[in-house]
């Protein structure tokens, strides 16, 4: 219940960073200014829009990075995702036990010289 909250609040998040960098004015114009840039001139005024949209953009940001840590640290439900093992090793581990190797064992016949002369 917590993950998919959280799952769907870090989604929201990141559309909300995407559509505020999307209406943000670069030096060259870009999309800010063909996507509603004259709008939130308006409404911010000339400089103001600059400022509120960049601070916006930060305060996504962490909260962006923060909810990823934190979904991370949770975990998806169901599984236990606390190892010291390396996914390499736990993958190795797996197809060994899986998959063991096919050998043929071959019995060594019996010399009939034992290394000594005989006499």
């Amino acid at each position: 219940m917590l993950y998919g909250f959280l799952v769907f609040i870090f989604v929201l998040i990141a559309l909300m960073l995407i559509g505020i960098i999307l209406l943000q004015s670069s030096k060259s114009g870009g999309m800010g200014t063909a996507m509603g840039g004259a709008a939130v001139t308006a409404a911010f005024g000339g400089q103001g829009a600059d400022k509120i949209l960049t601070k916006i953009t930060a305060g996504l940001a962490v909260s962006f990075m923060l909810l990823a840590l934190i979904i991370n640290w949770i975990g998806v439900p169901g599984t236990n995702n606390v190892t010291n093992e390396s996914i390499i090793s736990q993958k190795a581990d797996s197809d060994a036990v899986a998959n063991p190797p096919n050998i043929d064992i071959i019995p060594l016949e019996e010399s009939t010289t034992t290394g000594e002369d005989s006499e």
